[in-house]
């Protein structure tokens, strides 16, 4: 079953259009600028629970943004993932797959003080997938959304392992409008992030 993932597009459109703090682009003391743990609730079906690392070594420029969603209008999600699947911005891990590189990371400050940090990859697909194909091939991106409080160590957010994306014209305002289409019944939940400095 396939279901849009509205309750987060917003947000995550918000997090992607908008620009990431200086600070973040300048702090490059260490391989990587920052580092979250957490953990990953699986909603679907049975309840399941897995850890993760989530580690950023650079994020995406407003420059680059600006590029990859030109190619999202002009084009699709596939002519998107052509230009960006062998990037290295970071790393995400779970204790039952495969670390994946990020493609897509970018750190936005909310109005309310908060942070949103977004993180895309190439959706890991499993031998069973690969074999059969079918529609989550349409799927190929995975995203972790996160929401850090006010002091920027502790979150919670969303994790979606596949989904498809298009960029859409808003017919009564003319703005574009990021689109999410989850494989699956719903997103997962991510709890307990901290950042580990």
């Amino acid at each position: 079953m396939r279901r849009r993932a509205a309750s987060i597009s917003a947000t995550l459109s918000m997090l992607v259009l908008c620009s990431f703090s200086a600070r973040a682009q300048e702090k490059k003391k260490s391989a990587f600028q920052e580092v979250y743990t957490g953990t990953i609730v699986t909603m679907n079906g049975q309840m399941r629970t897995t850890s993760f690392n989530l580690s950023i070594k650079d994020f995406t420029s407003d420059q680059d943004t600006q590029k990859y969603l030109g190619i999202l209008a002009e084009g699709d999600q596939d002519d998107l993932l052509k230009v960006i699947r062998d990037l290295e911005l970071g790393w995400l891990s779970t204790m039952r797959t495969v670390g994946r590189s990020l493609i897509v990371a970018r750190k936005t400050p909310l109005p309310d003080g908060r942070t949103g940090i977004v993180a895309a990859f190439e959706h890991w697909q499993t031998f069973t997938e690969l074999r059969s194909g079918g529609r989550i091939q349409d799927h190929p991106f995975g995203l972790m959304e996160i929401i850090l409080d006010s002091g920027g160590k502790k979150g919670s957010g969303t994790f979606i392992a596949a989904c498809k994306i298009d960029l859409k014209r808003d017919k009564k305002t003319g703005k574009y409008q990021l689109e999410l289409e989850n494989f699956g019944t719903y997103p997962h939940k991510v709890m307990g992030v901290m950042r580990r400095d």
